[in-house]
């Protein structure tokens, strides 16, 4: 028996576009392997169009892969998609699957009346119970046209959970929320994982949340997979030395290129920062190449001020990965997504 809450095995999806001597083939997924545990948090994080949508589509069962397996609790999503409706809640960025005239309660009760969840007063008990829960006694009531986008998710999220599946999907949840409701739906969605032990799957263009919530990710690009890890791996990996130093005086051509033949690579447009001083941002491949820069700046006739270390984050990783990615961070990227391929293939 499969001990993992979601499994794609080599899934992918290929679309149409076009139409007559126009058409061509679209791979939205190329042979997505990648396996979720109960009460894990995996993100998948990509540009747009590189298949984060489709992967949550496919486990939902809202498309059917063109090829591979998508197995939610060890049931196949397409052959037993009326056993599994019950057991995966979805949430979609903006609230889009509330119906907007209908008040939060009533959305609540009518997608937990949809699972099949029991008696009237069954479901009206776990409505009562997640209205609570998500805090929105208040609101509970209002028409969701009349919420806030933060309170309107908050009811999706309930609507979600309220038929107690053991995976949630979520495509952007945080998208357009302000700064207070995107931090209160982060601590509920850790919640989940970590009372509920739910198996969440997160698409998010927000490389802040998913580094906040998110267990491992799945780093995406035209429909493939280029890897996945947990987070601190992957900043251990892929992380760079990064280094913010202040001058005493503007950034001359003369130190621009001082920095690029000491081996460093400016990281951000050499600029004044608000206290008026100059400051220029590098990445070095290791911290022995710290002293060297400094030097070659000194002899290039600038007065370093002040050095920081700049601690690594998933947005540099994501960048590096997607965008400039060279050598051993391609050979790095094959081999974790060689590993988790390995790991969500059936056994014998």
């Amino acid at each position: 028996m499969s001990l993992h809450a979601v499994e794609l095995d080599r899934a992918a999806r290929v679309f149409s576009a076009g139409a007559g001597r126009c058409r061509r083939l679209v791979v939205a997924v190329e042979e997505l392997s990648m396996c979720v545990a109960p009460g894990e948090v995996m993100g998948l994080l990509g540009p747009n169009g590189a298949g984060k949508s489709t992967v949550i589509a496919m486990l939902s069962g809202l498309v059917t892969p063109s090829s591979g397996r998508v197995l939610i609790g060890g049931m196949d999503a397409v052959r037993a998609r009326r056993q599994i409706a019950g057991r995966v809640g979805v949430v979609f960025d903006r609230a889009r699957t509330l119906y907007p005239r209908m008040t939060a309660r009533e959305n609540i009760e009518y997608f937990t009346a949809l699972r099949g969840c029991g008696s009237v007063r069954s479901i009206a008990a776990k409505a009562a119970h997640w209205v609570e829960s998500m805090g929105i006694c208040r609101w509970a009531d209002t028409p969701v046209n009349s919420l806030s986008m933060g309170t309107r998710q908050k009811v999706s999220l309930a609507a979600a959970l309220a038929a107690g599946p053991g995976v949630v999907l979520m495509d952007e949840p945080t998208l357009g929320l302000d700064v207070a409701s995107s931090l209160d739906l982060q601590q509920l969605i850790r919640r989940m994982a970590r009372d509920r032990e739910c198996a969440l799957v997160i698409a998010t263009h927000q490389m802040d949340v998913a580094e906040r919530v998110c267990d491992r990710v799945c780093i995406m690009s035209d429909g493939r997979a280029l890897a996945i890890d947990n987070v601190n791996a992957l900043l251990r990996v892929f992380g760079r030395r990064s280094y913010r130093i202040a001058l005493r005086a503007p950034v001359t051509d003369a130190v621009q290129a001082a920095i690029v033949q000491a081996g460093a690579r400016p990281s951000m447009p050499l600029d004044a920062d608000a206290a008026g001083g100059f400051v220029v941002d590098i990445d070095l491949d290791d911290d022995a190449g710290l002293p060297r820069a400094l030097e070659v700046i000194r002899m290039a006739g600038a007065e370093v001020e002040s050095v920081i270390r700049r601690e690594p984050c998933l947005e540099n990783v994501f960048l590096e990965i997607t965008g400039t990615g060279k050598g051993r961070n391609a050979d790095a990227c094959c081999s974790l997504v060689r590993d988790e391929a390995r790991a969500a293939a059936p056994s014998a």
